[in-house]
């Protein structure tokens, strides 16, 4: 791994659909991954989870160990009922937020949807650009809810445990990630609703104007988001969200 060329946390605000990515090569976490499937070729994805966070700690733990830091004491410290009442009270909160329960609702619907089509696909030969579009829905519908989860869990949080730059932080590049896949997730919809000559009362149409709630909701929740700049992406490219073409509409 070329350690010049890497973008340090690249990976924390990206959709995660390597195969479509340019800057695999300048990310640490799809070298690992790739370097641990070499090494470890009949390991199934919770082995490699498993293992990595194995790896975090015990390179948490040297690291501690080097500057001198008690990491027994700050496990101690971490691990009490106050700390742990705090945040299954923030838990529940994002559980109940509107926010996420349209998400969540989204990502059951989409992926009934993606499933039930399965196997239509397999019977027939679709375009490519529907295809395209099938597969973007299938990969974004369970990245939405997570994205949206982890901005208002994020959000619930600040200021719990340490200050954050009211822009560069965690839940902003959360919900601009969010927004991004929501974005995404509309046109691959008008695709597949214009090219399957859907008609003006299809059900599908419900789930694009969730969609369009989700991103409402975020883009009002979260309101510097888009100002947020993500490693690599945003330095080389434009931030804002762009408008489905009328067309497609």
């Amino acid at each position: 791994m070329n350690r010049e060329r890497i973008i340090d946390g690249i990976f924390n605000y990206c959709t995660r659909r390597c195969e479509l990515c340019p800057f695999t090569a300048q990310c640490t976490l799809y070298q690992s991954e790739k370097e641990y499937e070499q090494r470890h070729p009949g390991a199934a994805w919770h082995d490699q989870v498993h293992d990595s966070f194995a790896e975090t700690f015990r390179l948490l733990e040297e690291w501690c160990k080097r500057e001198g830091i008690d990491f027994e004491q700050i496990k101690r410290e971490a691990d009490n009922e106050e700390a742990d009442a705090e945040l299954e009270r923030a838990a529940e909160a994002v559980r109940k937020d509107p926010l996420q329960q349209m998400a969540t609702a989204y990502t059951h619907a989409a992926l009934n949807v993606t499933d039930a089509l399965a196997s239509a696909r397999a019977l027939r030969r679709w375009p490519a650009e529907v295809g395209s579009a099938l597969d973007t829905i299938a990969w974004n519908a369970g990245m939405v809810s997570a994205k949206v989860h982890r901005a208002l869990h994020g959000n619930a949080e600040r200021g719990l445990f340490r200050e954050d730059d009211p822009v560069q932080n965690d839940w902003n590049g959360s919900a601009k990630v969010a927004r991004i896949l929501v974005e995404e997730s509309k046109r691959a919809w008008h695709v597949m609703l214009r090219e399957g000559e859907a008609p003006a009362q299809s059900p599908l149409l419900e789930l694009v104007d969730l969609l369009e709630r989700i991103d409402a909701s975020l883009a009002g929740r979260f309101p510097q988001a888009m100002a947020f700049v993500r490693p690599g992406f945003d330095e080389l490219l434009p931030t804002r969200v762009l408008p489905v073409p009328a067309e497609k509409a």
